[in-house]
């Protein structure tokens, strides 16, 4: 895939965990040359601080409406990652801020997008679309949300797959099952279980 994407190359969430694996990866290959990303203006940078100025920084919040056209519209990218977020974390509880974040964002970006005939959208989902299952989960399952964030995020997808249908483009939806890796933060599952376990370990 990494091969053959359209550029200008737009991706969204690129200070979060997955979104900058993602982008270290396009940028380190060094065959894009026309990357840009979307940041909020209080993120974060230290998981991109060394490639960012291999790509062009718009800072800006994806629920504002006019700033979105004016930036879509300088762009007109014909790939599109779209990996923002909002809510995965238990103090990000606000309901209407991860409504705003998650589904007005998505409808945003994607509505702007679209006017530009993109080649592909991919949006991001999330494995909590499904709920709670007590058996292994497959792709056809029944959505059962049950919680805010997962609930606006099973809307996104549907949303995402109402607007392909419409569109005729290729806009669909991936849905990350428990990623772990680099710049993962310390506090999640699997960098405590290493901890835990180096901590533990005996001395030669």
């Amino acid at each position: 895939m990494y091969k053959n994407l359209s550029e200008p190359i737009l991706i969204t969430g690129t200070t979060g965990f997955i979104g900058s694996n993602l982008l270290r990866k396009l940028v380190l290959q060094k065959k894009y040359t026309d990357i840009h990303i979307i940041i909020r203006k209080k993120s974060s940078l230290w998981r991109i601080n060394d490639i960012k100025k291999n790509c062009k920084i718009h800072i800006l919040d994806l629920t504002q409406e006019k700033k979105i056209k004016k930036v879509i519209k300088s762009i007109k990218p014909k790939t599109i990652f779209h990996l923002s977020t909002y809510g995965a974390y238990a103090h990000q509880s606000h309901l209407i801020e991860i409504k705003k974040n998650i589904l007005d964002a998505t409808i945003n970006l994607l509505n702007e997008c679209l006017k530009y005939k993109f080649k592909i959208f991919i949006n991001t989902g999330s494995n909590s679309e499904y709920g709670f299952k007590k058996k292994k989960m497959k792709e056809i399952d029944i959505l059962e949300p049950n919680s805010y964030y997962s609930i606006f995020k099973a809307a996104t997808t549907h949303y995402c797959q109402f607007m392909a249908s419409k569109s005729k483009l290729k806009i669909i939806t991936l849905r990350p099952f428990h990623i772990y890796g680099p710049y993962e933060e310390r506090t999640r599952l699997i960098p405590t279980i290493i901890d835990n376990l180096l901590s533990h370990r005996s001395p030669r």
